[in-house]
């Protein structure tokens, strides 16, 4: 290619070595390049991206402290700041199968190893840019995010029979699947390797029959594909996926397990790793793949205070799985964890979200009426910032705390927001489908017991029926209903002792702090009024109705 062609080209070279970046700059002069920018880290890369739009940018993996070349190129292209024309290609000196793997999958333009010579940068970059030319009216839909345009670009140019209609061939395969037109993709994949035999486009038939449920034939192809190192990671995560649909939960976690081992990068995928570990009650594992998710995501767009939520999350559910000398180790780490958020993040939106946290850790305390007391203070659903994995936490302080109307309130919001079709949606609809079984069992256990107790005060047995209400009571202390039934039994003359004092001073108190409609507030002060009057020493003291 004519060096004129260079010549009017932005360029943006980034390696934390100036050596380097000054060897890199002379090849690139020889080629031709006049406007060559440098830049030692990505933070100064992404600040010249925002004031030139850079034609050609050369990037080191490693670039010290900070974001390295990965997460800046995912920086780049979710903040729209590379061009449709702009031609990324990766440095490194280190040829390691987990770094080329995370390459593959955030698809630069080209992939250079250390050392190269000046003719052999100057080869790769003059195919990036044929290549980006050759479908830049692909390109351009793909960046106006019009997917139907760019599927009729991809067949102007496949019709051409060029050198570039393969690589449009791949796009529009890709494309078919985005639309979700399956039955279109998978013709369009069949045809395709009738012609020739390509992994990516096995890969793609594989997904085009797992979306049409054709699971059997999906398996076969997809673990046939994890031998090729260009298609390894995506047909483990689809192999991963579809052993969730059969609900092999702990066969998805191993599969998944490999892809993260191969690309440990990828956010999103230790994420859905941390839920799987949770489905198959492996609390520690969680944990451990929250705490590196941490790590992993710090300096990249992933950064987000939900991550060390999470990690907190975590520590919490393992803490129950545990002995108390080791319970109290966890949740004083979760405890730092919350602490010190407001250290590197603004929490005002997650208020709600830490608020629950701690009452969750002073409850799984054994500090229960503590952490009710807390718990009562915490708005319901006030916060605009809602996640799907802070609904489900507060659906859990809830529940652990009794408040299963509060909680099924949370569960059914999670519901409302499980619209993306991916894995790790599909991990966080099983947790919300388990959190669900867990209320729908407590709640047919509450009902039994409950009907018993409604038998036993029909037969006139009241403190039997004092002691079943009060069982279902320690399940909700904060339901009115279970309280004024408490309270009603009472009146009738059942026996006080310790465990119906307990049951009734609690009653007494959580009626006299709740909003209750005319016809209960007309109750309570009839059976209150009862039962005083045969227990004077129930009366509640100010300072106990306070609480």
């Amino acid at each position: 290619m004519d060096a004129s062609f260079f010549r009017c080209k932005q360029l943006l070279i980034i390696d934390d070595c100036a050596p380097v970046r000054a060897s890199i700059k002379g090849m690139t002069q020889q080629l031709g390049f006049d406007a060559i920018h440098l830049a030692r880290d990505a933070n100064e890369a992404i600040a010249k991206c925002y004031e030139i739009p850079f034609d050609f940018i050369l990037c080191d993996i490693n670039l010290g402290d900070g974001k390295d070349g990965y997460q800046l190129f995912e920086v780049l292209k979710n903040d729209r700041l590379l061009s449709p024309l702009c031609c990324f290609i990766i440095i490194s000196a280190e040829n390691q199968r987990q770094i080329v793997h995370g390459l593959i999958e955030l698809q630069p333009d080209d992939y250079l190893l250390k050392p190269f010579s000046a003719p052999v940068l100057e080869e790769r970059i003059v195919r990036a840019i044929k290549s980006r030319i050759g479908l830049r009216k692909v390109y351009y839909a793909l960046y106006e995010q019009d997917y139907n345009l760019a599927l009729d670009e991809c067949d102007s140019v496949i019709r051409q029979e060029n050198d570039h209609s393969m690589a449009a061939r791949r796009i529009k395969g890709e494309l078919l699947l985005k639309l979700q037109r399956y039955a279109d993709a998978e013709a369009f994949y069949q045809q395709l390797t009738a012609y020739k035999s390509l992994n990516w486009a096995r890969l793609g038939l594989s997904v085009a029959c797992f979306y049409q449920d054709r699971w059997e034939d999906t398996e076969l192809q997809l673990a046939d594909l994890t031998q090729f190192d260009d298609t390894k990671v995506e047909a483990l995560d689809w192999l991963a996926r579809l052993y969730i649909k059969y609900g092999r939960y702990e066969k998805a976690f191993e599969t998944l397990q490999q892809a993260v081992l191969l690309s440990p990068k990828n956010i999103v995928r230790q994420k859905a790793l941390a839920n799987l570990a949770s489905i198959t009650n492996d609390k520690a594992a969680c944990v451990r793949i929250c705490t590196r998710l941490v790590t992993e995501a710090r300096h990249s767009s992933h950064d987000t205070v939900d991550n060390y939520l999470n990690q907190a999350r975590a520590i919490i559910d393992q803490s129950y799985c545990v002995n108390i000398l080791e319970r109290a180790v966890m949740l004083g780490h979760a405890e730092r964890l919350v602490s010190a958020l407001p250290k590197r993040f603004d929490v005002k939106k997650h208020q709600r979200e830490t608020a629950l946290l701690k009452t969750r850790i002073i409850a799984a305390r054994g500090e229960l009426p503590k952490a009710r007391k807390m718990i009562r203070e915490v708005p319901l659903n006030q916060d605009e910032h809602t996640t799907t994995d802070s609904a489900l936490d507060a659906a859990k302080a809830y529940f652990e705390l009794g408040d299963l109307y509060a909680s099924q309130h949370y569960i059914e919001q999670m519901a409302a927001m499980l619209k993306d079709d991916d894995m790790l949606t599909e991990t966080q609809r099983i947790m919300k489908n388990i959190e669900q079984r867990r209320h729908d069992e407590l709640k047919a256990k509450i009902k039994q017991i409950n009907n018993e107790a409604s038998y036993a005060y029909q037969q006139g047995q009241y403190s039997r029926a004092v002691d079943l209400f009060g069982e279902t009571f320690d399940h909700m202390p904060t339901n009115p209903t279970l309280a004024l039934n408490i309270l009603q039994a009472m009146s009738k003359g059942a026996v006080l002792n310790e465990v119906t004092s307990r049951y009734c001073r609690a009653a007494i108190k959580l009626l006299s702090q709740s909003e209750l409609n005319d016809d209960n507030r007309s109750r309570f002060g009839k059976y209150l009024t009862a039962v005083l009057k045969q227990h004077p020493d129930l009366r509640p003291r100010s300072k106990e109705t306070e609480e």
